[in-house]
């Protein structure tokens, strides 16, 4: 018995749906699974930092290696330690509030996207990708993934290089450099999903032209 064409492309278009919707329900778990795990993590982190007042912290380095480093058949001709990861206890209340401020924020955003995700796909399982919440949830994780980035980063920034400089003592010459990295990486993604929320927002212009044809 042969199969006609026909039958074929519904039988592929079949499958293609089947994965999809597989594909989709697992970032959705995936997604609500991430979400949980980085509440959990996030408010024990913050709580646990504020009761035991140790804050974990990377802080900038410009220190050279050990003879140890270079003890082998090998030979370093040069190398610099250029970030350490530390706990500090004893902070000032200035640093300890920009620093919980800093987690605060990243926890906020993270719980953002994952909730977006979440809607996002919820919505493409019901065959309604381009609501209109999906267009503000996806806007507003956006700006939160930009201002996010630029207050949290900088606010954790500021707490950083107040931290280095009470470890420090002498404020000009001390162990610490009185700097700090701000990763913009996170922001440039908050662009990116600008640009998608423009283009949800032109979906749901063409889905109510659609619907008001038929």
């Amino acid at each position: 018995m042969t199969t006609s064409p026909s039958e074929k492309a519904e039988r592929a278009a079949r499958l293609e749906r089947q994965l999809s919707r597989l594909f989709t329900w697992t970032v959705l778990i995936g997604a609500v699974a991430w979400g949980l795990l980085a509440a959990v993590i996030g408010t024990v982190t913050v709580i646990g930092q504020l009761i035991t007042d140790r804050f974990a912290v990377t802080l900038l380095a410009d220190a050279p290696l050990p003879a140890s480093a270079s003890a082998g058949t090998a030979r370093l001709t040069s190398g610099t330690f250029d970030s350490a990861d530390v706990t500090i206890a004893g902070l000032s209340t200035l640093p300890r509030f920009l620093l919980t401020l800093e987690g605060s924020t990243a926890l906020a955003t993270t719980l953002l996207v994952s909730a977006t995700v979440v809607y996002f796909c919820w919505t493409v399982l019901r065959r309604r990708p381009f609501t209109r919440p999906v267009f503000w949830l996806v806007a507003l994780v956006g700006y939160a993934l930009i201002i996010g980035t630029i207050l949290g980063q900088g606010f954790g920034g500021i707490g950083r290089m107040i931290a280095a400089g009470e470890l420090n003592g002498d404020p000009i010459d001390g162990f610490w450099p009185m700097a700090t990295l701000v990763d913009l990486a996170p922001a440039g993604t908050g662009l990116v999903l600008l640009v998608a929320a423009g283009a949800i927002s032109l979906g749901q212009r063409l889905q109510r032209d659609t619907d008001g044809l038929i």
